[in-house]
C-alpha cells in the first residue's frame, strides 16, 4: 500500500516524461458559457501544473443529446491518455439503456468528480405572482423548460413537480442550460433547474431580481438524510420544502424512490472527469494523483470559488469509479418506471 501511494504522489521520472510536450483535449459535453464550460476551464487553466510532464490542455466543446454527443465521441476516442473529458454524465441515459450511448459509465475510467446540488427557480411574475418559495404551489398550467426527455435535468425536475402535485407543460427541448437560462429570461418558460454554479455564476447574478429560487436537490449525507449543502446553506432542501407544503412529512412514495436513485448518483458526483474505456494503467494513475494535487491548490480553489462561490467538494477517481458501478444495482421496475415516464413526458 505505501508502495503504491508513493507512486501516485511522487511519479517517477520514468512517468513524467508520459505527457512531456503533449497536449491533451478537454472534451466538455456541453455548449460554451454553460455551467459545465464554466467549471471544465477553470479545471483546464490549473490542472497542467500538477500532471507529471506539464502538458498542454486545450478544449473541446462538443454539446448536444443532453450531453450524450460528447459522452460518445469520448468513447470513441484513442485510449492513448491524450483525450479526457469533463462532463455532467447522464445518469438516466445508463438507467434506460439508452441506444444512442455507445458506452457503459463503467466502462469509462473515472478521474475524478465535484459534489453539487441542484438549484430550482422560477420567475416570480409567474401567475398569480410569486414572493416566497411556497406560492409555486398555487401556480397552473407553467412552462418548465430542460434538456432531452430521457435527461436526467429532465427527469428530477418533472419527478420533483410531481410529487408536489402541480400543474405545469414540461417543455424538454434544450441543448444546454445556458440556453434553457435566455429562455426564462426571455419569458418563453417560467420554471427550471440548474446546476450550482449555474446558480451560483450566472442565473442569480443575471437574474436575481427576475427569478426566486425554490428548493435545493442535495447529495445524500452519510446519514442517509439530505442535508443543506454547504454551499447553499439559506436555501431549503426539496424534502424541507414539500414537508412545508404537504404537511411535516418527506415524501415516502415510490416516485420519491425512482427520483432519489435517478439523482443521487448525479449530484454525488455533478461534474466528472474521465477517459475513454480501456485507457492505460499509467495516464489513469498520472491524472487522478493530479486531481488529488489540484483540490489542494490555493490559485485553483480561489479562481474556483470566485465563480462558483464555493469551494469545490472532491470526490477521488476511485469513489467516482464505484458509483458509476453501483448504476448497474438499480432495481429493474425503476428503470422501467423511468422508461415509461421519459416516454409520456414528449406525448
Amino acid at each position: 500500500m505505501l508502495v503504491s501511494v508513493a507512486g501516485l504522489s511522487f511519479p517517477s521520472s520514468a512517468q513524467a516524461q508520459f505527457y512531456k510536450g503533449k497536449t491533451v483535449t478537454m472534451i466538455i459535453n456541453y455548449p460554451a458559457g454553460g455551467p459545465t464550460d464554466i467549471e471544465g476551464r477553470i479545471v483546464a487553466q490549473h490542472l497542467p501544473v500538477h500532471i507529471a510532464g506539464k502538458p498542454n490542455i486545450v478544449i473541446k466543446n462538443v454539446g448536444g443529446a443532453g450531453g450524450v454527443v460528447g459522452t460518445n465521441q469520448l468513447a470513441d476516442a484513442a485510449p492513448d491518455g491524450e483525450t479526457m473529458g469533463f462532463f455532467t454524465i447522464d445518469v438516466v441515459a445508463q438507467l434506460l439503456g439508452n441506444p444512442v450511448l455507445r458506452a457503459n459509465y463503467a466502462d469509462f475510467l473515472m478521474l475524478a468528480a465535484v459534489e453539487e446540488p441542484l438549484v430550482a427557480y422560477a420567475r416570480k411574475d409567474t401567475p398569480p405572482g410569486l414572493k416566497v418559495a411556497a406560492d409555486i404551489m398555487q401556480a397552473n398550467e407553467f412552462k418548465a423548460l430542460s434538456l432531452n426527455a430521457q435527461n436526467s435535468n429532465t427527469l428530477n425536475q418533472a419527478l420533483s413537480l410531481d410529487l408536489l402535485g402541480l400543474k405545469y407543460r414540461p417543455i424538454p427541448a434544450y441543448r444546454g442550460l445556458k440556453e434553457v437560462e435566455t429562455a426564462i429570461l426571455q419569458n418563453e418558460g417560467q420554471f427550471a433547474n440548474t446546476s450550482l454554479p449555474g446558480w451560483t455564476g450566472s442565473v442569480e447574478p443575471t437574474m436575481g431580481e427576475l427569478i426566486l429560487p425554490l428548493w435545493q436537490l442535495a447529495p445524500r449525507g452519510k446519514d442517509g438524510g439530505y442535508p443543506r449543502s454547504a454551499a447553499l446553506p439559506d436555501l431549503p432542501t426539496f424534502e424541507e420544502f414539500y414537508a412545508t407544503v404537504k404537511g411535516g412529512t418527506r415524501p415516502s412514495s415510490f416516485t420519491y424512490e425512482v427520483l432519489r436513485a435517478s439523482t443521487d448518483p448525479m449530484v454525488a458526483m455533478f461534474r466528472t472527469a474521465l477517459m475513454p474505456p480501456k485507457t492505460p494503467d499509467e495516464p489513469v494513475v498520472l491524472l487522478r494523483s493530479a486531481f488529488v494535487e489540484l483540490w489542494k491548490d490555493r490559485d485553483f480553489i480561489r479562481d474556483y470559488s470566485n465563480v462558483v462561490k464555493t469551494k469545490p467538494i472532491l470526490v477521488t477517481g476511485e469513489e467516482a469509479q464505484q458509483m458509476v458501478a453501483a448504476l448497474g444495482k438499480v432495481k429493474l421496475e425503476i428503470k422501467a418506471f423511468l422508461l415509461d415516464y421519459s416516454n409520456r413526458l414528449v406525448r
